[in-house]
């Protein structure tokens, strides 16, 4: 039987194992690292607007790590559903690499644009395929929210010089993964780097300002933040997806803004924050920033809202413990501090 690793328990992650193993047709290894023993012992409840309703619910195997999940491999497909935060303690190519022993097919069902890059580094002999979730899904103590239909689009990230294996192995995860009764979806994506553009049009403003301000997405709407705010910021996304070549469907601001009508959502950076995890700043937001300086794009609301996240992750940084100031490094001027601060701490 095909086997199949999801690395990450989150939303995403979990949803992604209930729809491969309610298929029957693959043995599914979900790695729940953090609250391993509470799965392992009651399982998640699931309260699903795709599936429905469940409790005390797992997949075929439980790991408390990717080296533990080596015991039910090797496996066909590793999909990396973890939060991708480069600038945290261990990166993604690290955090897979215990699973890579031959010609496994790596997913990245993640969240952000110049993700692959570090993988077609670490991996140049796996084929790497880009997956887009659509899926409104959050995950707390065991419990798994999903307030949206569960939709996947799926690709390659190469648009040249392809696997090719790419079209086997991209419908074969489909016929795996789609409901045979239509509950959920699944579709080939020919333009992943387009969609994850698109995706971003939401990210990188509904996903970073609820977090900045910590309140749902509702509430920001509430306060009049539509036509203040998100709107604009949204359409800096676009501006700088052009300058890349990507021609964003402009339709996507109003699907967007009115996609959690009614259901007071919070974002997962948001989710994240409150949780005082590290936030996916750099992959969301980071990155297309830099590919506005890098293409003289002036976007204001979204650089401003870019600096004061930092800050909050600066913070989650030091409450971790994974950053430790010490305060007689900056006696002096204080417009020196950011210089001092990179030279003694990045």
């Amino acid at each position: 039987m095909i086997k199949v690793l999801i690395i990450g328990s989150g939303g995403v992650g979990v949803m992604s194992a209930l729809a491969l193993t309610n298929n029957n047709k693959c043995e599914v290894t979900l790695v729940v690292r953090s609250d391993y023993n509470l799965i392992l012992s009651q399982g998640y409840s699931i309260n699903s607007c795709t599936f429905g309703e469940f409790s005390n619910w797992k997949p075929h195997n439980l790991a408390s790590s990717v080296e533990d999940a080596n015991q039910y491999g090797p496996f066909d497909y590793i999909v990396l559903s973890t939060k991708n935060v480069p600038d945290g303690p261990i990166t993604c190519e690290n955090i897979i690499k215990p699973a890579i022993h031959g010609s496994e097919t790596i997913i990245l069902l993640q969240n952000g644009i110049h993700i692959e890059d570090a993988m077609f580094k670490a991996y140049p002999d796996n084929l790497i395929l880009s997956g887009v979730s659509i899926t409104g899904s959050t995950y707390y103590d065991g419990h798994v929210e999903n307030v949206g239909k569960d939709q996947i689009y799926l690709g390659d990230f190469k648009t040249t010089n392809r696997n090719s294996d790419s079209d086997a192995k991209i419908h074969q995860y489909m016929e795996l993964y789609q409901d045979p009764n239509g509950h959920n979806f699944i579709e080939v994506d020919e333009n992943v780097q387009k969609t994850r553009w698109e995706k971003l049009i939401y990210n990188s403003v509904f996903n970073c300002i609820t977090a900045l301000v910590n309140l749902d997405v509702n509430r920001l709407q509430i306060n009049n933040l539509n036509e203040e705010l998100i709107k604009p910021a949204m359409y800096e996304v676009i501006k700088i997806a052009k300058t890349e070549g990507i021609e964003c469907d402009e339709s996507k601001i109003e699907t967007y803004i009115h996609i959690g009508d009614g259901l007071f959502y919070s974002p997962s950076m948001c989710v994240d924050m409150r949780k005082g995890q590290l936030m996916e700043l750099e992959i969301i937001l980071g990155n297309p920033i830099k590919i506005a300086r890098k293409n003289n794009v002036s976007v204001p609301i979204l650089s401003t809202i870019y600096s004061l996240l930092k800050c909050v992750q600066f913070r989650l940084k030091e409450e971790k413990g994974l950053l430790k100031i010490n305060q007689d490094d900056f006696k002096g001027n204080s417009n020196d501090y950011a210089k001092i601060f990179n030279e003694k701490y990045v």
